[in-house]
Parts: C-alpha cells; sequence; structure tokens
C-alpha cells in the first residue's frame, strides 16, 4: 500500500522534536518497516528530497519561490496539492490542525484514496482554539481571524477526511458528538533502552513540555504552584520555555530551590532523564495524549496529572492519580505516591504492560491498516 504522509517539518525524525512531529515520524517509519511504500511531504524540506529508514521524504515547495508576499497562493499551496495529488498514493494521512491539511484531504478525494486526519489535541475539534492554531503576528488579529480558519479547517478537513483518528475515548466521544467518522489509533511508544529500567531514581517528579509564544498553554503556571506547595519535593522541568508566560514561570520557577531547570534535550537524554525519577507529572488543562507520559509509563513511572485522564487509564489508581484540575489534591497525591514504594511500584508494572500491550509500534501498524482498509472498502 503506497501512504502519503504530510506535516509541515520533518523535525520528527531528528533528536530535538515535539510529541506531534514525533508521532508522525514514528508512524512513517514503522509504516515503512512493514513493507508500504511511504512518501512524507514537508512544506520547505531543509536540504532537499532523500530518504530516511526506508521513508522517502519530499519538499512541497521552494520557500524563495513565487511572488513575495503572495508566495502561498502563488506557489506553495498550488505546488502541494499538485505534488500531493502526483503521488496518487492509497491513503493521505495528516496529523493536527493546519494550513496543509486540507489539501491533504482534497488530494485523496481528487485520486480516490481514502483519507485520515489525526488529531494532535483536544483542541483541534473547536473554534476556540483557532487563534493558536492559526495565529498572526498581533494577538487580535489572531482572534478575529482564527475562529474564520478553524471553520475553513472544519469543513474542508475535519468533515472532508474519512476518518478522524483520535488518541482515546474522550476525542472519540467528542467526535461522535460532532457527527465525525471516527476510529481510535493509539500514539506509538518505542520501547526504552533495556539499561533505563534498571535505573535507580535520585529525584522525585519531572516535568515534560515546551512553551513558547503562541503555544497551546501546557500548564506552566499551575506547575509554579504545584511547586511552591511541595518544597520537599524535587522537581525537574524539561523543555523550552520562552515567550512571554514562558519566561516569566521560569523565572520563578528559577528562584525555587526544589526545581531543576534541565531546557530542551535531545529525545534519548529525556528517556535518560525520566528514567531518573518517581513520578512524571502533568499540569496541562487539555492534551490528547502526552508522549512524556507515556513514556514515563514505558519506563515504569506512574503518572499525577492535575486535568487530563485520556481513556480513564487514571481512575482508580490503575496507571498514576488524575487531580481532577484541583492542585492541591494534585499536591496530595504526589506526596502519596512517594511515600508509598510499593504502590507505586504495582502502579508503574501496570504501566509498562499496557504501553507494550496498546502502544507498540506493531500493534498501531496493524489497527491502522484495519483503519484504512475500511475505509477504502466502504462505497
Amino acid at each position: 500500500m503506497k501512504i502519503c504522509i504530510v506535516a509541515h517539518s520533518a523535525k520528527g525524525f531528528g533528536e530535538l522534536v515535539g510529541g506531534s512531529e514525533r508521532q508522525s515520524a514514528l508512524l512513517a517509519r514503522a509504516l515503512a518497516a512493514r513493507g508500504h511504500d511511504v512518501v512524507y511531504v514537508v512544506a520547505g524540506l531543509a536540504g532537499g528530497d532523500r530518504s530516511i529508514d526506508g521513508v522517502r521524504l519530499r519538499a512541497a515547495w521552494d520557500p524563495q519561490a513565487g511572488v513575495r508576499f503572495l508566495r502561498a497562493a502563488t506557489h506553495r499551496y498550488p505546488r502541494l496539492l499538485r505534488l500531493l495529488r502526483g503521488e496518487r498514493a492509497n491513503v493521505y494521512y495528516a496529523r493536527g490542525a493546519g494550513y496543509y491539511t486540507p489539501f491533504a484531504m482534497r488530494a485523496a478525494r481528487d485520486v480516490g484514496a481514502a483519507s485520515v486526519l489525526a488529531m494532535a489535541s483536544d483542541k483541534d475539534l473547536y473554534s476556540t482554539s483557532g487563534k493558536v492554531l492559526f495565529k498572526t503576528p498581533s494577538a487580535r488579529l489572531s482572534a478575529l481571524v482564527g475562529p474564520i480558519a478553524h471553520a475553513g479547517f472544519r469543513r474542508w478537513a475535519l468533515r472532508a477526511a474519512d476518518c478522524v483518528a483520535v488518541q482515546n475515548d474522550e476525542q472519540a466521544a467528542a467526535c461522535a458528538a460532532l457527527g465525525l467518522r471516527h476510529a481510535i489509533l493509539p500514539s506509538i511508544v518505542e520501547s526504552p533502552p533495556a539499561e533505563l529500567l534498571e535505573t535507580t531514581p535520585v529525584r522525585d517528579v519531572v516535568w515534560v513540555g515546551n512553551v513558547f509564544e503562541g503555544r497551546r498553554s501546557k500548564g506552566l503556571d499551575e506547575l509554579v504552584v504545584l511547586a511552591g506547595l511541595l518544597p520537599a519535593v524535587t522537581f525537574t522541568v524539561v523543555g523550552i520555555l520562552s515567550g512571554q508566560s514562558g519566561r516569566a514561570a521560569c523565572a520563578a520557577l528559577a528562584a525555587m530551590a526544589n526545581v531543576e531547570l534541565d531546557g530542551q534535550l535531545a529525545h534519548d537524554q529525556t528517556q535518560r532523564r525520566l528514567a531518573e525519577h518517581r513520578l512524571v507529572i502533568n499540569t496541562s488543562p487539555s492534551e490528547g495524549f502526552s508522549n512524556a507520559m507515556l513514556e514515563g509509563w514505558a519506563l515504569g513511572l506512574p503518572c499525577v496529572t492535575l486535568a487530563v485522564n485520556p481513556s480513564g487509564l487514571l481512575l482508580a489508581d490503575r496507571l498514576g492519580i488524575c487531580a481532577a484540575g484541583d492542585p492541591l489534591v494534585m499536591a496530595a497525591a504526589i506526596v502519596a505516591l512517594l511515600e508509598e514504594r510499593t504502590a507505586r511500584d504495582a502502579m508503574g508494572s501496570r504501566c509498562r504492560e499496557y504501553v507494550t500491550r496498546a502502544h507498540g509500534a506493531q500493534g498501531v501498524v496493524e489497527t491502522f491498516e484495519t483503519i484504512t482498509s475500511r475505509v477504502r472498502a466502504r462505497p
């Protein structure tokens, strides 16, 4: 089967990368390893076309071509659509809300192929996220243009897709409420190096995330509050903290004796850092399925969250604890798990078992094949 994946960058094939980009690259690699013909179309690919791990990377356009200030209309978007049509794939896949997503859905329809749009965040479905997803240099203009742009995304991407691939039960329910065709496609988690499973924890909790101007909230202000509530608990913060909100919170965290700021780390370094902790924490108000949470589970680290609880996996202390939005409850849960090693270890064993069963590359690829086969068989 020929599969065309469309993305805004090829950073997922590198070491310094966010969760959504990494997921697209992991899926591409896994599909290629399975024997599928996979092409990965990228906007303005630096270095030009090339192959990585059996995946053919193609540049959608030359960033300097076209009429200045009119490049999108005169060169970039027409070139992208021509390239996608020319690939004549059996399946077109794109992840998240972005300018390129409607073109992938349109190309699939034009060549009679199946189209899959994967959600990157719970907020992808709603117009309130438009000012972030389609931001402009002006915050006021973004607030005005965002909902209009999201309406176009909703019509020409969400409703045009043969299937919206969701990460958890909550996203599935939201798609059902909106009348969208959907199916659950789990995120891929690579097995961690064996030696990391033997690592002895030296710190308490780790928070991983990138915060910069225009990005959805990752709960950084809530993290500052939490660290202040627990002065005896050691916190490690991994990721980029920039933009106005990021800098302010970063300064507050840097002033706390119980907090270490690691900055951005390569993926293998992040995994080693995770393994040195007893718990992973997540203070984001909304998220699909955090890569840090999944990779922590693969290492046997339970997760304590402020608000996110994908598919109810944090209920009944199965794989961690969700505080239902209450920072005081979250603080108490962290203290309880740090003090109760036996309960924490049992929870960690369940975490590893769950990730192996539900998020291994082979199982995810088989689910992808099932979904696309069902879509292609549809009249």
